[in-house]
Formats: structure tokens, sequence, C-alpha cells
């Protein structure tokens, strides 16, 4: 075996960001020095919109997981954080499950702000999960950007993280996940 680079020197959040960056040193293994690879391991800060860090304001860290757009997206985002969030979710509906993200949120969320057509989707199945009454999760409901995050600034306490990862598409509001994260984005930033 042959080290790379330490964990803590990845710059990126999560396991699933390890699993991808030793994905890409096997991809390129043998063609690529390790040293280039660890090079990239602890340089590259990640993509747009996926747990990108906006700002720290207030002492609130600011994310925008706009292409978290499926539970599954969100599931990985949620669990790159080692404190419970503020969630900002919901958009389009694809018709697809949110069961498998409920128990997710309750072990990672705070609090819960909703918005779109899979935000009362979101929260019956939040509701229906062994444990909701239990968890202490607040949710609130927006219907928009504007007061989604505006609702999020008001929940957020120093020491909070308020990440954007809608687990839904988001052809409700916006054209795609881009625009909506850059909308997201400008609303934080204007704060």
């Amino acid at each position: 075996m042959t080290p790379i680079l330490p964990q803590r020197e990845v710059k990126l959040r999560g396991l699933h960001n390890i699993e991808n960056l030793l994905a890409a040193a096997a991809a390129v293994w043998g063609r690529v020095p390790v040293e280039a690879i660890a090079a990239v391991g602890a340089s590259f800060t990640g993509v747009e919109h996926r747990i990108e860090p906006v700002r720290l304001l207030d002492g609130v860290q600011w994310y925008n997981d706009s292409i978290g757009t499926s539970p599954t997206r969100t599931i990985a985002g949620l669990r790159s954080f080692e404190q419970k969030l503020i969630l900002i979710a919901g958009g389009y509906d694809k018709h697809i499950p949110y069961e498998p993200l409920a128990p997710e949120i309750l072990a990672h969320v705070k609090t819960l702000v909703l918005m779109g057509a899979t935000g009362p989707r979101i929260e019956q199945a939040v509701r229906a999960e062994p444990g909701f009454a239990a968890a202490g999760l607040r949710i609130l409901h927006a219907g928009s950007m504007e007061q989604a995050v505006r609702l999020a600034r008001e929940a957020a306490r120093p020491g909070d993280t308020v990440i954007l990862s809608p687990a839904s598409a988001s052809f409700d509001l916006y054209p795609n996940f881009e625009v909506r994260g850059k909308h997201f984005k400008e609303l934080v930033n204007a704060l």
C-alpha cells in the first residue's frame, strides 16, 4: 500500500469525497506521480453548488449544495458535517420517495426550512419517522428562496451551519440547480 496524503489534509467535506478522491487516484494510478495526486487532493476545494462554502456571517457558516437534487445527494451532504445543521430543502416534485431522507434529517438537522412542492412530502416523511417527537426538530415553511434564507438566518446562532441541499429538482422556481444555487448565494451574500 502506498499512502497518498493524510485524510485531514483533504479540503473536501465528507466521506463520499474521500471515496471520490480514491477512485480518481485509482483511475490514474501508474500514469500520474503519487506526489501530483497528493497535491490535487490537498488543494482541490470542490465544484460550485456541491457543499460550496458561501459565507461566514455573524458566526454562521452558509453552504450551497444546490446540486443536491435527490435524497441520496442530500444525505451525502448532511453526513459531511459533525454538528446538527439548519437545512433548506424542497423544490420540484420528481415523484421520488423521501422516506430514506427522514432518519438522516432527524440525525443531522436541528431546523428544517421547507419550500416548494416537495416541502409537504418531506415533512410527512420526517413526521412519520420513529423518534420524530423526541428529536426536537423544528420545521419551518417558506414560500420563496428569499423567505427560506430569512427564516434560516433568524433560526441560526453563532456556531451554526446553514446548508441549501434541496433533495429536489429546481424546476418549480428555477430552470436548473445552477440558477437556484446562484440565487441562494446572491441572497446570502446580500445579508
